[in-house]
């Protein structure tokens, strides 16, 4: 028997907990108080009934030691959860299906030009609306900043005053870099253009004086000279076509001797070059002894008719030995002495040197056949050869001066007589035809030479050095220094170019400083900064440098990798 526990404050409960954790060996009777025997005893039918509902044994909780948790039944799939998964499926299905058919060549292109093209009417359906929407948002901006502006400054202030009195420079388009306009308009987005004055530093480039000092810029005050244009050519010289003279005869006959008988023998007017025999100048010869005899017989006639008819049939006669160009002196011997002559003498008509000779003694001569070539040298063509770009700075009665290594130290002077019309097609140069006196015949034709052609192309113009010029290709840019400091690129009009400078026809005032070096490095800092400006200022900042450090090992050698490592044992 176990004694009760009488000390105070103990009750039911503690006495309970007391018993159940004595052991009770198994077939030995207890005495227990009747509270805890009806409590176990409704405890233990509860597992009794819940065994019989499930239709198991179940054991008591006082027997399980290590109870095992309850596993929860699977719950049952509804109908829609299986239509969800099936239709799934089937997506799956047409996807792989819609793959392996789109990846033929003939179909992907197909489906390529239905996209672009259904892509392209989305774009035209959508551009009017953001057309419309852009502009809605310009005119908002520009409301904006007309009342900003007009807030900050008010009516009858100073400022406004002096922005009355600004001088325009040009106007821009505040949307399209690029355009600018000499006069106010519309901008090809349909905006107001805005003006930009000359005493705005916007399109300035500051420089630091010493970077200045250091990178060499110079500087040249743009002023009015005139300029010359030198042009140098080499030049060929050659015969005064107008001074040549082709020597030929006017009948047929043969040539009994020859007075002149080499090339280049220097003939004198009226010199004698040859005599020639021809039966027609004979037969004239005889008709003008039968003219002369019945013009003496008929002289005293009664009848002023047949005096005349006589008369005019000698005057005839004699006028056709001068067509025949018969020398005056042997028609004359022959009106004198009335005897025919077997030969006919052919006179040099010019002064000159036999260029060319065909006449051979004896030979047979037909009517226009050119027998002598004589080129008078008292006048000299001297054709120089022009390039494209020079042509416009050459014109008629244009100076001319002319050296020859001939004549080392001595110079020649003429003028420009013609200019051809046309560029040979092979050199691409014009020929310019230049006169030179030759009285002395020092001057040979087929000479080389050198000619210098000058002109004073302006009167006083604005004019700045060469190297001040940058050309970009699409347009001509000089950098101007301003007075108040800085650098500003502008765009000019220039016209030629003579002695190391170029004319300056629009952009550039007198007086202003020129940039004549280091421009390149100026403008390229002008297009950064312009650059810049079109993107609002706004740079992108440099990544923060990666704390990571980078550790270089060296590779083993292919005999280290071959051999395995040794391990030694401790």
């Amino acid at each position: 028997m176990t004694e009760k526990n009488t000390e105070p404050g103990n009750g039911p409960q503690e006495e309970k907990s007391d018993v159940e954790k004595k052991e009770i060996p198994q077939g030995s009777e207890v005495d227990l108080p009747q509270e805890v025997s009806l409590q176990n005893a409704s405890e233990k039918a509860e597992p009794i009934e819940n065994e019989e509902r499930d239709g198991g044994d179940v054991a008591s909780d006082d027997e399980i030691l290590f109870p095992m948790e309850e596993e929860k039944r699977s719950t049952s799939r509804s109908p829609l959860s299986r239509v969800a998964r099936g239709l799934l499926m089937m997506f799956f299905l047409g996807v792989i299906y819609l793959m392996g058919y789109g990846t033929q060549p003939e179909v992907f292109n197909h489906w390529v030009e239905d996209a672009g093209g259904w892509f392209d009417k989305g774009v035209n359906k959508a551009r009017p609306f953001g057309e419309e929407m852009y502009k809605k948002t310009v005119e908002m901006v520009d409301k904006i900043h007309g009342t900003e502006s007009g807030s900050s400054q008010p009516m009858g202030s100073d400022n406004m005053k002096m922005k009355g009195k600004r001088k325009v420079k040009y106007w821009k388009a505040p949307m399209v870099p690029g355009y600018t306009s000499d006069r106010p308009g519309k901008s090809p987005m349909g905006m107001d253009l805005i003006p930009v004055y000359e005493d705005e530093e916007g399109g300035l480039v500051s420089v630091d004086p010493v970077m200045v000092q250091n990178i060499g810029v110079k500087t040249e005050v743009a002023e009015k000279i005139v300029l010359r244009r030198e042009i140098r050519t080499v030049a060929r010289l050659t015969y005064d076509e107008r001074m040549i003279h082709h020597i030929h005869t006017k009948y047929g006959g043969w040539i009994e001797k020859l007075y002149i008988d080499f090339t280049g023998q220097e003939v004198n007017k009226g010199d004698l070059l040859m005599e020639i025999y021809s039966p027609d100048l004979v037969s004239t010869q005889e008709e003008l002894i039968v003219a002369l005899k019945y013009n003496e017989a008929l002289k005293e006639s009664a009848f002023t008719e047949i005096r005349r008819g006589a008369s005019r049939l000698l005057e005839s006669t004699k006028r056709r030995l001068q067509l025949f160009d018969v020398p005056q002196h042997q028609i004359d011997e022959l009106i004198q002495n009335k005897q025919i002559k077997k030969t006919m003498h052919i006179h040099s008509p010019v002064k000159g040197f036999v260029v060319h000779k065909k006449a051979q003694h004896g030979m047979h001569v037909e009517p226009g056949n050119p027998l002598y070539t004589i080129a008078n040298l008292s006048n000299i063509w001297v054709l120089a050869d022009i390039y494209e770009y020079e042509v416009p700075w050459v014109k008629l009665g244009q100076q001319a001066e002319m050296t020859l290594s001939s004549f080392p130290g001595k110079t020649f002077k003429g003028k420009v007589t013609f200019i051809d019309p046309f560029l040979d097609p092979e050199s691409r140069t014009l020929k310019v035809r230049i006169e030179f006196p030759n009285p002395n015949w020092a001057l040979k034709p087929e000479m080389y030479a050198n000619v210098t052609l000058k002109e004073e192309i302006t009167e006083k113009d604005i004019a700045i050095p060469e190297e001040a010029v940058i050309y970009t290709g699409e347009k001509t840019i000089v950098i101007v220094q301003r007075p108040k400091g800085g650098f500003e690129s502008r765009e000019v009009l220039l016209g030629v170019t003579s002695q190391g400078y170029v004319r300056v026809l629009e952009g550039i005032e007198e007086g202003e400083q020129i940039v004549t070096s280091s421009t390149f490095l100026i403008d390229s800092e002008s297009r950064l900064k312009e650059a810049l400006g079109k993107l609002g200022g706004k740079i992108k900042p440099l990544a923060e440098k990666s704390s990571k450090k980078i550790i270089l090992k060296e590779m083993p050698s292919a005999h280290k990798n071959s051999e395995p490592p040794l391990h030694k044992n401790h």
